[in-house]
């Protein structure tokens, strides 16, 4: 444990997080660069949820400090998680609506063709999802009658109100034109800001990732990862973890089915 000890020293950690555990050279190196992307500082004590407790390590003038041990173990199981889903064919839903996560959760989500939301979460969007989903039918026939020209039929102001409807259907549900069905799990940054998607994926049995800060509550979430979700260096550290694993359940997903369809054609 010394090597963590030294690194928790350089970062001004009153108290080492759980001395009991040993840490592989492996574990060292995720440990140290996450302190670099700061996903150890919490919130202040007034702010902390009770339920976090056993996620915090130590306190430094007056603010709470994540254990990272247990950021990383809750990390990996969420990562196993999302991969199963992922290799088993189905979709993510991703969520970032504060200004910390809403940028990188987008250009992330698009890059793996995953669905995402960071607008406003619309009440009702898991819960009452045929509502949903005639919303985003309605705007996929709309954008297609744009670029076909088949809006040309209607006056000049009937398709500037077309249009403006447009820009607003896209604005919330472009980022879940991919999904047809009920996502197989739900991804939410920033769990205080998006508790209503989180219960709404409760009460619809969808398992729910939750990356949160001190001030939330973890029983809200399947998978609750304790880390600073206020800073967007911590957010992008994370999303570059989900990103990698991913992309390794597909390629794996592909693989599988390569194997499979060899010995079906044999």
């Amino acid at each position: 444990m010394e090597k963590t000890k030294e690194i928790l020293d350089k970062n001004s950690i009153e108290e080492p997080v759980a001395e009991e555990v040993v840490l592989t050279p492996s574990d060292e190196v995720r440990l140290k660069s996450m302190m670099e992307n700061g996903l150890f500082y919490g919130l202040t004590k007034a702010r902390t949820n009770p339920k976090m407790k056993p996620f915090i390590a130590s306190a430094k003038a007056g603010v709470q400090i994540i254990d990272l041990l247990k950021t990383m173990e809750m990390l990996d199981k969420s990562v196993k998680f999302i991969k199963d889903k992922i290799k088993a064919g189905g979709l993510v839903l991703f969520v970032g609506v504060t200004p910390a996560s809403k940028g990188i959760v987008k250009s992330t989500a698009e890059k793996l063709g995953m669905p995402y939301i960071t607008e406003r979460w619309l009440g009702g969007t898991l819960t009452n999802f045929k509502t949903i989903s005639e919303r985003i039918n309605y705007m996929k026939r709309l954008k297609a009658d744009k670029e076909s020209g088949a809006l040309e039929k209607y006056t000049k102001k009937e398709r500037l109100e077309l249009d403006r409807e447009l820009v607003r259907l896209i604005k919330f549900f472009g980022g879940i034109e991919l999904l047809e069905k009920l996502p197989s799990a739900v991804v939410i940054f920033d769990l205080k800001n998006s508790e209503i998607a989180a219960n709404e994926a409760r009460r619809m049995n969808i398992p729910a990732v939750a990356f949160l800060n001190t001030n939330a509550n973890p029983d809200l979430a399947d998978y609750p990862v304790p880390m600073n979700d206020k800073n967007i260096k911590s957010i992008e550290f994370i999303m570059s973890v989900i990103e990698t694993a991913v992309v390794e359940a597909k390629k794996e997903k592909l693989a599988i089915e390569a194997a499979t369809s060899v010995i079906v054609n044999k």
